[in-house]
């Protein structure tokens, strides 16, 4: 049998922390130790099979929890795992509650990104368990801890690791780790803006009302808004993207809210490098097909997605409010288009609402959506409508301004990916297909318009669905 992979430094380090834990058991659980770093071990093979962390995950409760010293360890397993495991021991010296887990997690915060996945390892198999006792037992769960105020301090110490851990927001892992913090300890508490030292930061671009700064470490960017519009903004922002990577969809992890004394604004996990799909074809034109199979992907698994209708908003009922607000329809127009998105089927799916090329993000290894401001609930073709409208109702210099490419090639795109997404090459098939489509398309550009400033170009395109000359 071909078996590539040495295991004979995981196969020595989990003899060694078997034999560190005989006798021991899983507080609260009658069940052997061992159990738990075995479980840390596995959840850091889903980051990495790099032996030396997984023989360190293993390993990374025997000088805290046995009578080993980290000696022992470097002298047995090297110096890497000896810091790794290091790393992961709690501070000596007896200490107030709270001070000895704030020094565990700056301590995580400020480690490399090795020792936040033997970290992740540990505390994503201690959240779990907490979440099944939780489950299972109420708030008497938190009797069987030692922190004074009980839950409250748990749940402190717990959003306090899911910010130092916060470089590892793009894995399955901590998005599990998001995920139960939100079931155990309620949604994140995004009220309380965290002042930075601006020093640590470089300015990287501009928007409407908002200035984008990267941290020097690379690893988190920020969004400032004016000052004039104080926290709600950046507020709504953070917990919109929480909640829609708590969905499963790919985007960048949110993080907290945060302020420079006069400005508040919203983290994120900063994608370094990345490229939009559009600006890739910018540079890469031959590579459309293979753009359009990927968005393709993208969107035909947010659609499969249902939808959190409490939260998020009925992309019908939003279309509806914009109809009946839009000043540049006349009333038999508005009066045809609210007919026509009353008539839509209604369907709990996963919108991103501003669907394009331009809002999908990748560094060559992942693909995230991005821009998920207008997220929200519906039938899919609202979101193709507003492809549509990319495709179909800009012009070349429009095109060529926002998506840095020509009209003829996001033309192409389109067709490859409408071929893909509804699975026909049948000319005659994907113009039917375009036909359902086009009043959607529509729609979304009376929604922009209402939004911002309808151009005669888009007027002309409702008209063309809606208006007279339609009926």
């Amino acid at each position: 049998m071909n078996n590539p992979f040495n295991t004979d430094l995981f196969d020595k380090a989990a003899a060694f922390a078997i034999a560190a834990h005989h006798g021991t058991e899983r507080r609260g659980k009658a069940l052997p130790y061992i159990i738990h770093p075995m479980e840390a071990a596995n959840i850091v093979s889903t980051m990495t099979n790099d032996p030396e962390l997984l023989a360190a995950a293993i390993l990374h409760d025997v000088v805290e929890d046995t009578d080993t010293d980290i000696a022992e360890i470097r002298a047995q397993f090297g110096d890497r795992v000896a810091d790794l495991v290091d790393k992961e021991t709690a501070p000596a010296g007896k200490l107030p509650w709270r001070e000895k887990r704030q020094r565990q997690a700056a301590q995580i915060r400020n480690a490399n990104r090795d020792s936040k996945m033997v970290a992740m390892g540990d505390k994503l198999s201690n959240l779990r368990a907490i979440a099944l006792d939780y489950e299972a037992m109420g708030d008497l769960l938190w009797t069987r801890f030692h922190a004074p105020d009980g839950k409250k301090d748990i749940a402190w110490y717990y959003r306090q690791l899911g910010w130092a851990l916060f470089e590892l927001s793009e894995t399955a892992a901590y998005r599990e780790f998001a995920t139960l913090l939100d079931k155990v300890f309620g949604p994140l508490d995004l009220d309380n803006a965290e002042m930075l030292d601006m020093a640590d930061y470089e300015e990287s671009g501009g928007g409407y009302c908002s200035v984008s700064y990267n941290h020097r470490d690379g690893v988190t960017m920020i969004k400032l808004y004016d000052t004039e519009i104080g926290k709600q903004m950046p507020r709504q922002e953070l917990e919109l993207a929480h909640r829609v990577a708590m969905l499963g969809i790919p985007t960048p992890m949110a993080g907290r809210l945060v302020t420079d004394g006069k400005r508040y604004g919203a983290e994120f996990r900063r994608i370094n490098p990345k490229l939009s799909f559009a600006r890739y074809l910018s540079l890469h034109p031959d590579d459309y097909a293979d753009i359009a199979h990927r968005f393709t992907v993208l969107c035909k698994n947010l659609h499969a997605t249902e939808c959190d209708p409490v939260f998020f908003q009925s992309a019908k009922k939003h279309s509806r409010e914009m109809a009946l607000r839009c000043p540049d329809l006349d009333e038999a127009t508005r009066q045809r288009a609210l007919d026509f998105i009353d008539s839509t089927p209604d369907q709990c799916t996963c919108l991103h609402g501003d669907l394009h090329i331009g809002n999908v993000i990748t560094n060559g290894k992942n693909d995230l959506w991005i821009d998920m401001g207008d997220f929200r609930w519906g039938h899919p073709l609202y979101d193709l409508g507003m492809f549509y409208s990319v495709a179909h109702c800009i012009s070349e210099e429009l095109t060529m301004e926002l998506y840095h490419i020509s009209h003829q090639l996001m033309l192409k795109v389109w067709y490859c990916f409408l071929s893909e997404y509804f699975g026909t090459d049948d000319p005659a098939q994907l113009q039917q297909i375009e036909g359902q489509i086009a009043p959607y398309a529509a729609v979304r550009l009376i929604c922009i318009g209402t939004e911002g400033k309808m151009v005669p170009a888009m007027l002309q395109f409702i008209n063309s669905q809606f208006g007279t000359e339609k009926h």
